[in-house]
C-alpha cells in the first residue's frame, strides 16, 4: 500500500499549479520540455512536493513554480507577471498528470520521467486526457512493470551477476531476484539493503531506487 506524502485535498491545487508550471515554461517561454523538467528536478521544487511540504502543495501558483525552478538551476532571478493560467493545452496535462501519478505512486518525478520521458507522455495525451485518472495510473503503472529495474541496470553496468551481487551485499540470491524482477518493491526495503547493494554496486541509493 502507497503511503502518500499528502492528503488527496490538495491533488487537484498541486496537480493545477504543476500543469501551469509546465505549460508556462514551454507555451509561455519557449523552452524545452524535458529539459525544463530536468531544472525542476534538480532544483528542490520537485523534492517539496514529494515530501508534501504545504507551502507547496496548498500555497504556489504555477508561475511562482516556474520562476523558483528557473532562480534555483540558473542563480538568477526571472521577472514575470503573475498570473493565473487556465490553458489545459497538452503540455499542460503532462504536468497535470505527473503530479497525480506522483502522488498516486509514491515514485519520485526523477524516477517516473526515467521511465516515460516527457515526449513520450506527451504522445499520451491523445489516448488518455479525456480518460479516467485510473485509467492513467493503469497505463502508467505497465510502463514500470515492463521496464527493467534500476537493481539490474545497475548490476549489469557493474559487470557483477546476482549469485556476486548476493555474496558481496549479503542479501539472498532469491530476494535479489524479486527486486529485479519488481514482484518485491527494493523502495520498501529495509534501508541497510538498499545502501548494501549500493556500496558493491558502487552508485547512489537513488540510483537504485524506482
Amino acid at each position: 500500500m502507497t503511503i502518500h506524502a499528502y492528503s488527496q485535498l490538495y491533488l487537484s491545487k498541486t496537480s493545477r499549479a504543476i500543469g501551469n508550471m509546465l505549460h508556462n515554461a514551454v507555451a509561455v517561454f519557449g523552452m524545452n520540455g524535458t529539459d525544463f523538467l530536468k531544472r525542476f528536478i534538480q532544483s528542490d521544487v520537485a523534492e517539496q512536493f514529494e515530501s508534501g511540504n504545504p507551502k507547496y502543495i496548498a500555497g504556489k501558483s504555477g508561475m511562482e513554480l516556474f520562476l523558483e525552478v528557473m532562480e534555483k538551476t540558473t542563480g538568477e532571478s526571472c521577472n514575470a507577471d503573475l498570473v493565473k493560467s487556465y490553458n489545459r493545452s497538452p503540455v499542460y496535462w503532462v504536468g497535470w498528470m505527473l503530479a497525480h501519478y506522483q502522488w498516486h505512486s509514491g515514485r519520485t518525478f526523477r524516477s517516473i520521467l526515467d521511465t516515460v520521458p516527457y515526449d513520450d507522455l506527451l504522445r499520451l495525451y491523445g489516448t488518455l486526457h479525456e480518460a479516467d485518472i485510473q485509467k492513467c495510473y493503469e497505463v502508467m503503472d505497465a510502463h514500470f512493470a515492463n521496464s527493467e529495474s534500476k537493481l539490474k541496470t545497475a548490476r549489469k553496468h557493474c559487470g557483477i551477476t546476482q549469485e556476486a551481487l548476493a555474496n558481496e551485499s549479503g542479501v539472498s540470491v532469491n530476494t535479489i531476484r524479486a527486486y529485479e524482477r519488481k514482484s518485491k518493491n527494493l523502495n520498501k526495503a529495509q534501508s541497510d539493503i538498499v545502501m548494501r547493494f549500493a556500496k558493491t554496486l558502487k552508485c547512489e541509493v537513488s540510483d537504485l531506487l524506482e
